[in-house]
């Protein structure tokens, strides 16, 4: 099972600031949780930027490698709370050649 066609091809799709932001605040939170939004992460508060962390938190949990406990859409922007890596996420995630890849 290759790490790279499973995971680093899947990320080709998701917006590579906002997965790379997403990471490295996972990575730092490990092994514990953190509240993510657009603004928190240092993205740009556009809707665009909004729309690109929805896919990439979405994309990441449905490749089994976030996990999280609401997913909040206000009039601030989106916002994630109790977000954390999946340890395959973790293994994933950490390996900068794929994070470059995404």
């Amino acid at each position: 099972m290759s790490m790279s066609v499973e995971g680093g091809d899947a990320l080709n799709a998701l917006d590579p600031r906002c997965i790379t932001a997403i990471a490295d605040a996972l990575q730092r939170s490990w092994p514990g949780s953190a509240t993510l939004s657009p603004t928190a992460l240092g993205l740009e508060a556009s809707l665009d930027r909004h729309h690109a962390f929805i896919a990439a938190i979405q994309g990441l949990c449905d490749r089994g490698l976030l996990a999280y406990e609401a997913l909040l859409i206000g009039i601030g922007g989106p916002e994630v709370r109790d977000a954390a890596l999946t340890a395959r996420g973790r293994a994933l995630l950490q390996n900068d050649m794929l994070r470059a890849a995404a």
